[in-house]
């Protein structure tokens, strides 16, 4: 009788725990992202375009514009200026290079849809197009002496 007792005990203070806990919240915030520049997406190639200093605003995947295939092929929806965009992020070195750089190709959404309808996914073009060289590491010009 007592372990009958005790068991009932136990199981109601366990059903009792769960049933008063709380769901998690939704209300993370999502990251927001200053980017020196990115590349845009359009129907030649990814093209390199310098970013102002407004953030990037990542989007929940619930939002009413986001487009749910578009996620599943591994774009992240973006707010910017007040405009939609989606981007591909590649982490990862460039070719030639061990250094690891975190690569963001954005376009509108119409485009980033046609262009997946198309069986066309972007790439970072491996000469030209990218991003200028800060002043400090430009080679220095050699004097004619």
């Amino acid at each position: 009788m007592r372990t009958t007792v005790g068991c009932f005990a136990c199981l109601a203070a366990a059903m009792g725990s769960v049933a008063f806990a709380t769901p998690p919240t939704q209300t993370e915030p999502t990251p927001s992202y200053y980017l020196r520049g990115y590349y845009k997406i359009d129907n030649q190639r990814p093209t390199w375009q310098v970013s102002d200093s407004s953030p990037w605003s990542q989007v929940k995947t619930n939002a009413p514009w986001v487009n749910p295939l578009l996620v599943k092929w591994g774009y992240v929806p973006f707010t910017h200026d007040s405009k939609h965009y989606y981007c591909m992020i590649e982490e990862g070195a460039r070719t030639g290079s061990h250094v690891v750089e975190t690569t963001f190709m954005c376009g509108e959404p119409d485009t980033v849809l046609w262009l997946l309808q198309n069986n066309w996914r972007p790439s970072v073009p491996m000469i030209g197009g990218g991003p200028p060289l800060e002043s400090s590491l430009r080679p220095r010009p050699t004097s004619g002496n």
